[in-house]
């Protein structure tokens, strides 16, 4: 079980220049007191080729942590573009936030980040050196990929568990470990349905069947009251008052379906 939970990030300005700093208010959870500090961190990600090629914008110690709610402001700088070539600037990138305890990390988040010029003739006709001065850059704040990695808080220097989505995966676009259970919820809303679908289409063949055996059951009454009033007339009185048993009505046989 994990000792420290990721409750909420807020990004507080996910629309800003590409120069602009980037603001995090992260709202964590411990419920044990902890022997060491947490450490967050700020990674940038333009390349999925290699992870050597990431910026770590910024890393930042938080401790000791007191047991409860706990909030605060992470700021970092924009990535040093120098180190970025200059066809990679625009279109899409990733932003990490990651939380480690004694140099294991437990939770990582990601984002995606869209840069692009704000104004629509450059949008059309980029100029061949980007002024990212005129670059804005838009995180997708209420699409997070979260990643949780299993340590072991009393010896975090244990081997920690495999993530469970990688970063190449996410800037390829071929990541489900999505934080939103969106898909799921409609599988599950789906497979309701169909049991829905099922009950109702039982009960509509459970009727269908019993007014079957009720008609089947109204025709044999009606042939045996023809049959009986064929009978021949001088059928004695006791005879006319004896009721009919049941092995002399024919029998109602239901329909089956399957």
């Amino acid at each position: 079980m994990s000792l420290v939970k990721i409750l909420n990030v807020n990004i507080l300005n996910p629309t800003a220049s590409f120069l602009a700093p980037y603001k995090f208010e992260i709202t964590f959870e411990c419920i044990e007191q902890l022997k060491d500090d947490l450490e967050f961190k700020l990674i940038y990600v333009w390349s999925a080729k290699s992870s050597t090629l990431d910026q770590e914008l910024d890393s930042l110690l938080v401790g000791p942590v007191p047991m409860g709610i706990n909030k605060f402001v992470f700021e970092a700088d924009a990535p040093d573009v120098s180190k970025i070539p200059k066809e990679d600037l625009l279109d899409v990138s990733v932003i990490l936030l990651t939380c480690s305890y004694m140099e294991k990390m437990f939770t990582r988040i990601g984002y995606y980040v869209n840069n692009a010029y704000s104004d629509g003739e450059m949008q059309a006709a980029p100029p061949a050196t980007p002024q990212l001065d005129k670059v804005q850059r838009s995180i997708l704040a209420d699409k997070p990929r979260v990643t949780q990695f299993a340590i072991n808080w009393d010896d975090p220097t244990q081997e920690e568990q495999p993530p469970v989505e990688s970063v190449e995966a996410m800037m390829a676009g071929e990541s489900d470990g999505e934080l939103d259970n969106g898909d799921e919820d409609e599988d599950l809303d789906e497979d309701e349905e169909l049991e829905e679908d099922d009950v109702d289409g039982d009960e509509d063949l459970d009727e269908t069947e019993a007014q079957d055996e009720a008609e089947l059951d109204d025709e044999d009454l009606d042939e045996a009251d023809q049959m009986q009033g064929d009978d021949d007339d001088e059928m004695a009185v006791e005879d006319e008052s004896t009721p009919m048993t049941h092995s002399a009505m024919p029998h109602a046989v239901g329909m089956e379906i399957e």
